[in-house]
């Protein structure tokens, strides 16, 4: 699974610039962490944590 936190920056105000902030979470958790962090020291915002499952799905049990 990997976590990516997306946002605005502080100078930014307008969701069509969102952008990766950050893309090293291994979980939930640290995501949080650091979303709480962007946002104390770096005044990100707008915030949203997206999951990537890069496993193969099982394509005959999709069908069956």
């Amino acid at each position: 699974m990997e976590y990516v936190i997306w946002g605005l920056t502080a100078e930014q105000s307008d969701k069509l610039h969102e952008q990766p902030l950050y893309t090293q979470a291994t979980s939930m958790e640290q995501a949080r962490k650091v979303m709480r962090i962007l946002a104390e020291k770096h005044n990100c915002h707008a915030m949203r944590v997206q999951v990537i499952d890069g496993t193969m799905p099982d394509f005959a049990k999709t069908l069956a």
